[in-house]
């Protein structure tokens, strides 16, 4: 059986759908031989380079909508005949996109509706009518879909009225090797002028909801000697958060760390007091995993996926509760001993996650979508 995995959406530096898509191929790649990898970036990846084949950079989410559109043109057009040239048995599409016409078995990672959840937070006419009309033909043309949680699985039901049988949700893992507590991070900290802080690590996205966890932070401040880091590319939306910031005298003590190096990760999560998220719709939730896996106490929206993830190891809010939001984050800085539980339960909860049991996980249903099942 030979596999062929469409993620041209990893790119230098990947995030969210790149990481997960790296991580699954390097793990399957030690479970099947017969491998096959389209990307625009071949250097992500940990496998043999034989196995890799080289698409694009047009194709890339760095491009914006060009990047969009030059996936989804490219999965109609080029992908049908690699694989057919290649001899695919099933091909597996890593980024919640998909072939409308696969001429072999298609699998689809499904990672999220969010656009359609949050349509006025998503613009974009491109990505609305895609998610509207076009994704949900392509995974009624698929074999078999998988859901990275309970929750996306449900969305798909609901939204797009999938068979609940055709989807598998299988969870995502994290780095054992990389992230795990770190007791040196003075150094790390340091090099980004960091003492004390609370941690944010993802999109800066509207619909992480980032704005009122800055508010959140205003209500505190004063009682603490935090800082608020906001780490993440910067997007538009970054010039509304710092505007706000500003607007709430909170311009010295909300930082905007950008991209930061993935060695760095596990060191500026373990220095953290505690990490938090409050977006409104995850569709699995890797940061707050990772935080976990650092031994980070988390606070995480009681929303989507993120209480799947989390479960009794964090504190969980509304994330539409200003106040609650504020009162838990001051609740875990104040209390040294509930950091400390929270500290033990996030490791051992973390350890329940691995990319390959995710691996494991997706080549089972590779192999029955490849024979017909």
């Amino acid at each position: 059986m030979t596999i062929a995995v469409c993620a041209p959406i990893v790119e230098p530096g990947p995030t969210g759908v790149g990481v997960y898509s790296v991580n699954l191929v390097n793990e399957l790649a030690k479970l099947c031989d017969n491998l096959l990898v389209y990307t625009s970036y071949p250097p992500a990846f940990a496998v043999d380079p034989a196995k890799l084949r080289k698409v694009s950079s047009l194709t890339r989410p760095a491009r914006g909508t060009v990047g969009f559109l030059g996936r989804i043109i490219w999965m109609q057009t080029s992908l049908p005949l690699r694989a057919l040239l290649d001899h695919a048995s099933v091909v597996l599409s890593t980024g919640s996109e998909g072939m409308l016409l696969p001429p072999v078995p298609q699998v689809v990672t499904m990672h999220d509706i969010t656009p359609l959840l949050f349509p006025d937070l998503h613009p974009h006419a491109s990505e609305l009518l895609f998610f509207r009309y076009f994704l949900p033909l392509a995974l009624r043309r698929s074999r078999a879909v998988i859901a990275v949680s309970r929750s996306t699985k449900e969305d798909l039901v609901n939204f797009y009225r999938l068979p609940a049988e055709k989807i598998h949700v299988i969870y995502e893992g994290y780095d054992t090797q990389l992230f795990r507590p770190r007791d040196d991070t003075r150094g790390v900290r340091s090099s980004y002028g960091l003492g004390h802080y609370i941690h944010y690590c993802g999109n800066i996205l509207p619909h992480k909801n980032l704005a009122r966890l800055i508010r959140a932070f205003g209500l505190i401040a004063s009682e603490i000697p935090h800082v608020l880091v906001l780490q993440g590319r910067h997007t538009p939306y970054t010039a509304y958060l710092e505007a706000l910031a500003k607007e709430l005298k909170l311009e010295d003590r909300v930082v905007f760390l950008g991209y930061v190096p993935l060695r760095d990760l596990p060191y500026l999560y373990s220095g953290a007091s505690v990490f938090v998220t409050v977006s409104l719709s995850e569709g699995f939730g890797l940061p707050p995993l990772e935080a976990m896996a650092c031994g980070t106490p988390v606070v995480a929206a009681k929303a989507s996926s993120l209480p799947e993830v989390v479960a009794d190891a964090g504190i969980l809010v509304d994330p539409n509760n200003t106040d609650e939001i504020a009162e838990a984050l001051l609740r875990v800085i104040k209390n040294p001993e509930l950091r400390a539980e929270l500290s033990r339960k996030a490791v051992e909860r973390a350890a329940l996650f691995s990319w390959n049991r995710t691996a494991a996980e997706t080549l089972e249903v590779l192999q029955a979508a490849a024979k017909g099942k």
